[in-house]
């Protein structure tokens, strides 16, 4: 059996990684604007256009980026053209993740969502046992706004661009790392040594 190079373990990791935090804010957001959907009137799929499209977008030039760095071999020498190109694919990424996605976040929880700063942040109401508060209501000992919530969102937002920053980088810069060999095991697991090796 083939062993598989770092980079590709790394990016394999790195995909799993960005497929299930795009899942999950996806289906967090639409389950709950699905469940207080009686108070801004948005329908089945919950989300807006601009922000999952932005969020697309920025998927496919961090998959980008993976891929590239994937192929490209430790030795080969940059050119200045190809420096140029890809210090322009940088700047434009972190625009991408640090202002576009963010600011359509914000824009769809301030206009189609209307979270202000004065619509309290209760939750679902009537499950019996919160005397007929809300559950967040029920649950927090202070008042919390949907404005707040949308702004802690982003907070998250740009907790996942930097994660994913500082990870591309050292992928980037740990592709061209090879495997450690194989060692034969015993069938309890240890390591076998041919006599005299150290």
């Amino acid at each position: 059996m083939a062993q598989r190079r770092p980079i590709d373990v790394a990016v394999t990791k790195f995909y799993g990684a960005m497929i299930t935090a795009t899942v999950a804010i996806f289906a967090i957001v639409a389950f709950w604007v699905g469940l207080t959907r009686d108070f801004n009137g948005r329908q089945f799929p919950y989300l807006d256009t601009a922000f999952v499209l932005s969020w697309l977008i920025a998927v496919v030039m961090t998959i980008g980026i993976l891929e590239y760095a994937r192929r490209r071999s430790i030795e080969q020498e940059a050119t200045w053209a190809e420096a140029s190109i890809w210090s322009v694919y940088v700047f434009l990424y972190l625009f991408w993740i640090y202002g576009v996605v963010p600011h359509q976040w914000l824009a769809f929880t301030e206009a189609g969502l209307s979270w202000r700063s004065d619509k309290e942040f209760i939750g679902p109401t009537g499950l019996g046992f919160t005397n007929g508060e809300g559950i967040i209501q029920w649950a927090l000992p202070f008042q919390l706004n949907y404005q707040v919530v949308g702004h802690l969102i982003v907070v998250v937002i740009y907790g996942l661009g930097l994660v994913a920053n500082v990870v591309l980088w050292s992928i980037w810069q740990n592709r061209g790392k090879v495997a450690p060999p194989e060692i034969e095991e015993s069938t309890y697991g240890r390591p076998l040594l041919r006599e005299g090796a150290s």
